[in-house]
């Protein structure tokens, strides 16, 4: 099932609504960026605002991305899948590998591709029953925070959103035509594209990951629960040589991005585990390999581009929809996944890796 994947234009302001501008932005002569987001608070405040630090030019950001040499095991192959670019708007607060079960539970917004069913309480047999977006009928769920363009601290009913109390209770619904939750407000901006990959490992061969594996990648929480979990995963198009935890400036042409790498190893028993971290693990960075006990599998890449024009990137107004106390923190991007593939797709995923071809 194919979708429409045309970009969803930014809303402007209903008639008599008074927006106001949430940024203010100079590029001094020294070449320093000042600018303030707001959007509706964080860590309980009404107007908690990020840093301007947590805006950078590109250019600025030495080359650190360093990948391992490759063995003669290698597999070197790459599989790609077009689910999209949720063109349809299936838009959700639940996460349903983090907070199985619970209604509302990322606190913030994902954009979904892939399965078309999934929810907090989808089962198994849910998912594999499930339509797709994704061309070669693959039912993997595949979501991420949304990306926002907030020019307001208005809502669109007039009043800011309230922080979250804390109370027993269920999580806030979603509310108006942006699905806004407390301290996530503005336009959702729909990926430009959205590049799906299964890659190989640079020192062995893969084998098919499980059906109904859970992998997540990235911490949604660095500030509260530490940054352990935190991957960097910005960066521009032209600019695959490095990646960095703050929102980059990108130069003119240039789109901005988010490479999301999820574990390539795994247990060999668990599709899950108490922390949905356990069960997989990443290959060591500079040589490549598993750690011991851990079986090589297919490592999914997800790269998400957007194009934000370039007096938004300066003026820091774009930021991911983020849980209250991470004040829409750069460094809380993250990913999830749920492998639906059926047996014989994920058999022909790691053939093609293991021979080192391109497929999709």
């Amino acid at each position: 099932m194919r979708q429409n994947h045309r970009r969803r234009p930014t809303r402007s302001a209903k008639p008599g609504t008074t927006r106001l501008v949430l940024v203010a932005a100079a590029l001094a002569a020294t070449g320093g960026l000042t600018a303030t987001f707001v959007s509706s608070g964080g860590r309980g405040a009404a107007d908690a605002a990020t840093s301007p630090s947590d805006f950078v030019p590109i250019e600025q950001v030495q080359p650190n991305v360093v990948p391992p040499g490759t063995g003669p095991d290698a597999s070197t192959g790459r599989f790609t899948v077009d689910c999209g670019t949720n063109g349809d708007g299936k838009f959700s607060a639940d996460n349903p590998v983090a907070q199985p079960g619970v209604r509302n539970g990322a606190q913030h917004v994902h954009d979904f591709v892939g399965n078309l069913v999934i929810t907090a309480d989808s089962s198994d047999a849910d998912l594999d029953a499930s339509d797709t977006t994704c061309e070669n009928g693959d039912k993997s769920a595949y979501f991420w925070p949304v990306v926002r363009i907030d020019l307001s601290t208005e809502r669109d009913n007039g009043q800011p959103s309230a922080a979250p109390t804390g109370s027993a209770g269920p999580l806030p619904e979603p509310q108006g035509p942006n699905l806004e939750l407390p301290n996530n407000t503005g336009d959702i901006l729909r990926p430009a594209s959205v590049l799906i990959e299964y890659l190989g490992n640079p020192v062995g061969k893969v084998i098919p990951m499980p059906k109904f594996l859970r992998e997540l990648t990235g911490e949604a929480k660095p500030t509260s629960r530490g940054p352990a979990n935190a991957r960097a995963t910005w960066t521009c198009s032209g600019f695959a040589d490095r990646l960095l935890d703050k929102y980059p400036i990108c130069p003119t042409g240039s789109q901005v991005q988010r490479v999301q790498d999820f574990p390539g190893c795994w247990d060999g028993t668990n599709i899950d585990s108490a922390n949905h971290r356990d069960h997989v693990a990443f290959a060591d960075t500079t040589t490549g390999a598993c750690p011991q006990g851990f079986a090589t599998i297919p490592q999914l890449r997800i790269t998400l581009s957007y194009d934000i024009p370039q007096e938004v990137q300066a003026g820091g107004q774009y930021a991911l929809d983020s849980f209250p106390e991470e004040d829409h923190n750069p460094a809380s991007d993250h990913n999830d996944f749920i492998n639906v593939n059926s047996a014989q797709t994920m058999h022909r995923i790691a053939t093609c890796l293991n021979e080192g071809e391109d497929c999709r």
